[in-house]
């Protein structure tokens, strides 16, 4: 009886091994991303989303090969500088939840050295923004400081980096007169000094630190 049982129970166990496990996985749907598509209106950007306007809201968007970052207002209009009154290479300075940034005329959002201002009609300031777009109060103090006009323009040349070209100008009008301007133009800023001729010469004096045209 026992040796039966034995055989019985092997038996189970094999039967058990050879059947078949049956997984039930559940469905899963996947929410395919929105997307974004960037339309020209009045010469304001607006972004649209399933036919939908998207306001308040950031958006990187691609273009061609590169992606822009971007920020639509309240009423859906991307934040950008006005060209015609700021130039080509102004900025547009706001403020979102927080944090200052600065947008260029195509709405993008800028990094690094920019001159801008508040609005259209605003005074312009140098400003800096990081990597991220953030405003960075402590190197803008800096830029600041340095660009002063009459100050000695070492610093200022230092935080600037390398320039793209120069060029000089005989006839200045700056101080007294006794010496050459110099333009060095940057990617989106120009600065200009005085240089003294003679042996008065003893460093570049600042003239002015503005955006390019």
């Amino acid at each position: 009886m026992k040796k039966t049982r034995k055989i019985l129970a092997v038996a189970l166990f094999l039967l058990l091994m050879l059947t078949p496990v049956v997984s039930v996985s559940q469905p899963v749907t996947v929410q395919a991303a929105a997307k974004t598509t960037l339309k020209k209106s009045g010469g304001r950007y607006y972004a649209y989303e399933n036919g939908k306007k998207l306001c308040n809201a950031w958006r990187k968007i691609k273009s061609g090969k590169v992606s822009y970052t971007y920020y639509f207002g309240a009423n859906g209009a991307a934040y950008q500088a006005d060209k015609e009154m700021m130039g080509k290479y102004s900025v547009i300075v706001k403020k979102i939840k927080g944090q200052y940034y600065g947008f260029d005329y195509l709405g993008h959002r800028v990094k690094g050295v920019r001159v801008g201002s508040t609005s259209a009609y605003g005074m312009p300031y140098v400003y800096y923004f990081n990597a991220n777009g953030t405003y960075n109060k402590t190197k803008t103090a800096q830029l600041r400081a340095a660009s002063r006009t009459n100050k000695n323009a070492t610093t200022i040349k230092k935080l600037l980096g390398k320039y793209k070209k120069y060029k000089i100008s005989k006839n200045s009008c700056f101080r007294n007169g006794n010496g050459v301007d110099i333009t060095y133009t940057y990617d989106n800023v120009e600065l200009s000094v005085f240089r003294p001729k003679g042996k008065s010469y003893k460093y570049d004096v600042v003239e002015s630190l503005v955006s390019r045209y």
